[in-house]
């Protein structure tokens, strides 16, 4: 559930990351931008139209016992376990692609229906998911001001093939065409009028909000602890390190 620029930031890291093993990085090396779009890909029901089970393998609300996302991917697609994988880009896409559901389904845990679900007990449904909207901008702003040249330029570098059974191709190239663009010198993100018109609520009310600290804050972090995004943000990497290493070091 964070937007596609979190998940690229999160990819960026990972890359980096120490814990990262040695055969796992220079897996991800030789084809770090399929990494990044593995990384953005699940979203690409913005494009298709598919339902967020088609391409995150988990529905809302969360049903009870099942499977975490990214496991349930794999046992659905057994073909699609990256160590198996021939072809060394769609091994990494589909890493990645691993990695973005595992920040999917730890944000609906840990966040979402806890804070800005149906049941959080703070104003109304609607006015909570307005304002994880608002939440998930507010990191966008954030974000980009880290993201070093190589993401913004890598995402638009990689052709990708048929490497989803589920998804149509024309429909990937689509979603990283729009992505490439907003990360393109001077463009402009399109993160708030994505959500603005998903909603039916005017852009200018999410600027107003976010450019208004103080309103952040009686708004949003009275109700949800910003430390939360601090303590979501280390227990993710730790994980998708931990899931890393195991798809991409694993025999095959």
């Amino acid at each position: 559930m964070p937007t596609p620029f979190y998940h690229l930031r999160v990819a960026e890291v990972l890359f980096e990351h120490p814990d990262l093993k040695v055969a796992a990085c220079e897996r991800i090396s030789q084809c770090f931008p399929a990494f990044l779009l593995g990384n953005i890909a699940p979203d690409v029901q913005v494009i298709s139209g598919q339902s967020r089970e088609a391409t995150h393998f988990y529905r809302l609300p969360m049903r009870e016992n099942c499977a975490p996302a990214w496991e349930q991917m794999l046992s659905d697609q057994p073909a699609l376990k990256p160590a198996g994988l021939r072809d060394g880009e769609q091994g990494v896409f589909i890493s990645g692609y691993l990695c973005h559901l595992q920040a999917d389904w730890f944000w609906v845990e840990q966040i979402f229906e806890p804070y800005f679900g149906p049941h959080a007990g703070w104003k109304n449904f609607r006015e909570r998911l307005y304002l994880h909207n608002v939440l998930r901008a507010y990191l966008d702003f954030e974000i980009l001001e880290n993201l070093n040249g190589q993401v913004r330029s890598g995402l638009g570098q990689v052709d990708p093939k048929d490497w989803l059974p589920f998804v149509d191709l024309k429909h990937l190239k689509a979603w990283q065409a729009f992505l490439t663009e907003q990360l393109k010198p001077g463009a402009a993100i399109q993160t708030v009028e994505v959500f603005a018109a998903r909603q039916g609520i005017a852009a200018e009310a999410y600027y107003r909000l976010l450019n208004t600290e103080n309103e952040l804050q009686q708004q949003i972090f009275d109700f949800f602890p910003e430390q939360n995004l601090h303590d979501f943000w280390e227990n993710l990497i730790t994980n998708n390190i931990a899931l890393l290493n195991d798809l991409l070091t694993s025999a095959t």
